[in-house]
């Protein structure tokens, strides 16, 4: 198909197939609903439409990303995928006829258009086929040209919300700088718009930074790291590394096996109990192995963010060899292993007052935020108050 009917197709054979079923077949309309939800993860996006055809509910139409049309049809399983076609500001050639290539590409393999958003999100289905590909992209490079098209997105939204920002804080500078009676209104809005910005900026960079993480795998891939089924998510402050690993043995202990965490955050897997043991590896534990046994330690005066991998390479490669394995990675700064109780060797000391914190990196920065915003703070009062 290369001009704009063929990329389409028939709208109102498009309706009755995505409402009524990809293969075509009529079917007797028994009931609509509309839902609101709201979904950062695009995947997520996708297996809860998966989820809802299986119980009969088919996706028709969707308003603002936030309000979903379906209609009632015989349950089955359907696979659902999102592209996004929105052009650049200066396209190139290539970018104008990537619409119309990726469109015939999905007819080839059994998509079909159902819906499209206000953000040129494109929701595309096909009925689901066992032993078959059941997604519109199935290698990393094409999901790669995929997030390309979503980073820009992001990027775009954040370029115009700071040159709005910058814009306005120009302005009242320029307030600053000419006083008068009764511009105190301002500088309090752009204050308050300011600080709005900034905050719809960080949250932006937080999607980007998701959608990089997620788009860049397979559903089934997605599903193993970051799905829902029969996994529970737990909230708890641990500072210390001794309490978290006696927190996790205990949540072992009752069933619940981490899959993976974030600052406080812990996503456990329900199973059997088990006897599980967990080992927390930082750059200083190392080190101070590296020290007993005669070796160099690992020192960087460059890597202010402590990023540099090179003592994470030596804590799996001593790890391993004891019998642990990798659980999971917080911070850049500390590295989580487990193993069965009994089947590890430790290679730090066990117990003792290590109170390296979970979350210091964190901690450190805040702190150090906190003391330069107080310097700042303070000479601007001092010298121009």
């Amino acid at each position: 198909m290369t001009d704009g009917n063929r990329q389409m197709g028939n709208q109102a054979e498009r309706t009755d197939e995505g409402a009524g079923g990809l293969e075509g077949r009529p079917e007797e309309i028994k009931e609509r609903k509309k839902l609101f939800r709201w979904f950062v993860s695009l995947m997520e996006e996708r297996a809860w439409l998966e989820e809802m055809s299986l119980q009969g509910w088919f996706l028709t139409d969707l308003r603002m990303g936030l309000w979903y049309s379906f209609e009632r049809r015989k349950p089955r399983r359907t696979a659902y995928d999102v592209e996004r076609f929105d052009l650049a500001k200066n396209p190139t050639r290539r970018e104008i006829q990537e619409k119309s290539d990726l469109m015939d590409m999905a007819v080839e393999m059994g998509w079909r258009e159902v819906c499209r958003d206000e953000g040129m999100n494109y929701y595309l289905a096909k009925d689901w086929e066992a032993n078959e590909t059941n997604e519109l992209y199935d290698s990393p490079e094409d999901r790669a040209r995929r997030l390309e098209r979503y980073n820009r997105f992001f990027s775009d939204k954040i370029h115009m919300i700071l040159w709005a920002c910058i814009l306005i804080e120009a302005v009242a500078f320029l307030f600053w700088l000419f006083p008068s009676e009764g511009d105190e209104w301002f500088l309090a809005f752009s204050m308050i718009y300011t600080i709005f910005c900034l905050t719809f900026c960080l949250t932006f960079l937080r999607w980007k930074k998701r959608y990089s993480r997620e788009l860049k795998l397979s559903m089934d891939e997605w599903r193993g790291i970051y799905g829902k089924q029969n996994t529970v998510t737990k909230f708890r402050p641990v500072l210390t590394v001794g309490s978290l690993e006696r927190y996790l043995e205990r949540q072992s202990a009752k069933g619940y096996h981490l899959k993976n965490m974030r600052v406080f955050r812990f996503v456990f897997s329900k199973g059997e109990p088990e006897e599980i043991a967990y080992m927390m590896d930082t750059k200083y534990l190392t080190n101070r192995r590296r020290k007993k046994s005669g070796g160099g330690v690992f020192r960087d005066s460059r890597d202010w963010e402590g990023r540099n991998n090179d003592w994470q390479v030596q804590s799996l490669k001593e790890a391993e060899a004891a019998g642990w394995e990798f659980a999971g990675a917080v911070e850049c700064r500390n590295i989580l292993y487990r193993a069965r109780k009994g089947k590890a060797a430790p290679i730090n000391d066990v117990g003792g007052l290590r109170v390296i914190s979970a979350v210091g990196g964190l901690t450190v920065l805040i702190a150090t935020a906190a003391l330069i915003g107080a310097i700042v703070g303070g000479l601007i009062g001092y010298f121009f108050s």
